[in-house]
């Protein structure tokens, strides 16, 4: 594995462990993340990821395949957790529900010199409330 992969790992570690600082720091300062819930910079990221936490405390993320190409790294893999408290986000606030959350992602990582200067992470929103139970027609949207 190279710097790149190094980077990202430290980053999927320091999620799954809840910390936040350390999360924030494997991204440089002018970083901006790219979801399907909006654009958002350093600061914003660490919030919403914080937001995510809160809600599911077990969330991990578990990289099923991973490709490094130079300073380009991308992963898909799954995002897991339980539901356990009200998911606040730009979008509205879903309410907890207590059920288990296994959403696919795909994540695109491009680092120098340690950090990661670009991160655009996709997944399916569609799913992802399904299975937190956010009834259809609802105004709650990620």
């Amino acid at each position: 594995m190279g710097e790149a992969r190094d980077v990202v790992d430290r980053f999927y570690g320091s999620a799954g462990a809840g910390d936040l600082k350390a999360v924030s720091a494997c991204f440089a300062d002018a970083c901006i993340t790219v979801t399907p819930a909006g654009a958002f910079d350093k600061a914003e990221h660490e919030a919403f990821f914080g937001s995510f936490k809160a809600a599911l405390p077990d969330a991990h993320m578990t990289v099923v395949r991973a490709v490094e190409s130079g300073n380009e790294v991308f992963v898909s893999g799954r995002f897991q957790g339980t539901h356990q408290g009200d998911l606040v986000t730009p979008q509205g606030t879903v309410p907890a529900s207590g059920n288990a959350l296994d959403l696919p992602y795909a994540d695109y990582f491009r680092v120098e010199n340690g950090e990661i200067v670009e991160h655009e992470v996709v997944w399916d929103s569609m799913t992802m409330m399904a299975q937190l139970g956010v009834e259809s027609g609802s105004r709650q949207a990620l």
